[in-house]
């Protein structure tokens, strides 16, 4: 018979979900402030300037990963707990982002009007990050690594061919859709490198 002395199995049990919430927490906060970071800092870099800082602002594919990766890297590894880490994920990214925009004219003038926008780019946010961390979860949960890295450099290469295919359908000039050729060149680049980079994973892991 366990006295008052002794733990309990009650205690322990107790001092287990201890120990593993402590990680869900620590990761949990550690995403929560990557992505306000995230946010805060394309803000920052886009600011009210054209040029290479305009194209690096306006690339679109960053803003898809965030949510997919936040539902990778959150715990437990599933898919209704992911869909909430990538939503959460795109809010609270798109709000830093706004608020810096909006905070003076030094970093954004203009963002007065894009604060007026908002409320589209928070539904598509909070809409696609639900499918996206699910998805991320979903990999992560079958061990799909590879698999996840191959997503995340599919959407760097496809952002820049879709835009200058929607310019030649339109039959708008490729200036419109491609405001720095360096960036996007950057872009395709970094996602075929990793594209390579899983293919010789596979086939180091064969």
């Amino acid at each position: 018979m366990p006295t008052n002395s002794d733990p309990t199995n009650s205690d322990h049990r107790e001092l287990a979900c201890e120990q593993v919430r402590r990680p869900y927490l620590l990761r949990s906060l550690l995403l929560f402030f990557g992505v306000c970071a995230f946010g805060v800092v394309d803000a920052i870099v886009k600011g009210h300037h054209g040029g290479v800082r305009n194209a690096i602002g306006n690339v679109s594919a960053p803003w898809a990963i965030l949510p997919f990766f936040a539902g990778a890297l959150v715990l437990p590894h599933r898919r209704a707990v992911g869909a909430l880490a990538g939503a959460a994920g795109s809010v609270a990214a798109l709000a830093s982002y706004f608020s810096v925009r909006a905070s003076g004219s030094d970093i954004g003038g203009q963002g007065g009007v894009f604060a007026a926008a908002g409320n589209r780019w928070f539904l598509l946010g909070l809409v696609g990050g639900l499918a996206l961390g699910a998805g991320g979860a979903w990999l992560a949960a079958c061990r799909r690594w590879g698999l996840l890295l191959a997503v995340v450099a599919s959407l760097l290469v496809l952002e820049p061919a879709v835009r200058v295919l929607w310019a030649t359908t339109k039959s708008d000039p490729l200036g419109t859709f491609v405001p720095s050729h360096f960036v996007w060149s950057a872009e395709i680049l970094i996602g075929c490198a990793l594209a390579i980079g899983v293919r010789f994973r596979r086939a180091w892991r064969q």
